[in-house]
């Protein structure tokens, strides 16, 4: 009995053990906003046209598409999404009633105001594209101090999904693309290492894992 036991014992100390599997982080994009492009516009209407974006609903998506890109979809019980329409509704969608979404301000897209200059006519989205880069510079309001409040808050809130990532397979998170790259440039200084990239319009998957 005491061979046995002495035999078992070694065994488990020398014997290579079954390796756990990585731990996994999905990025989740929303679907794309059903609404009409824009044109060309003054800064008012590029104001009114972002606050339509965020009131607007999302286009169809192939569903099945998106889950086979999801290694162990049926697994997945909660889902860390951004509060806002366009993002819930993608999350909703997705994972049905099979898991928990869990909303939360801190994904919710960092927002920013439209510059004012009322006379110049230009293509909205060029609009918006320029008044996101002078927020991110500080040059449009309070901009750089919003911008770099909104990151540290999101670093925070990363330690919080790979907490949960480390307890279970599998973590999604569904939000918008200024904040999927923020969380992209943290999980990799955190070591997580970045797997494929899917693209359906502006719906993506981005995927990330660490043993």
């Amino acid at each position: 009995m005491i061979k046995i036991f002495i035999f078992l014992l070694f065994a488990a100390l020398i014997l290579p053990g079954k390796s756990q599997p990585p731990s996994k982080i999905y990025l989740i994009r929303h679907a794309k906003v059903d609404i009409k492009n824009p044109g060309w516009g003054n800064s008012k209407a590029t104001h009114l046209y972002k606050k339509q974006y965020n009131r607007s609903p999302i286009r169809k998506f192939k569903v099945n598409e998106i889950k086979e890109k999801i290694e162990n979809f049926e697994t997945v019980d909660t889902v860390f999404c951004s509060p806002l329409k366009r993002a819930t509704e993608t999350a909703s969608i997705i994972f049905g009633k099979d898991a928990v979404i869990k909303t939360d301000s801190v994904l919710a897209e960092l927002d920013y105001p439209v510059i004012k200059f009322p006379a110049v006519q230009l293509p909205v989205k060029v609009w918006l594209l320029i008044s996101r880069v002078t927020w991110m510079m500080g040059t449009n309001g309070k901009g750089k101090e919003n911008y770099q409040r909104r990151k540290k808050e999101l670093r925070v809130y990363s330690q919080k999904l790979m907490e949960y990532a480390s307890t279970h397979e599998i973590t999604i998170v569904v939000a918008h693309g200024m904040v999927n790259r923020e969380l992209k440039m943290i999980l990799k200084e955190q070591g997580w290492k970045p797997g494929n990239h899917y693209d359906f319009s502006t719906l993506s998957v981005n995927y990330f894992e660490k043993k």
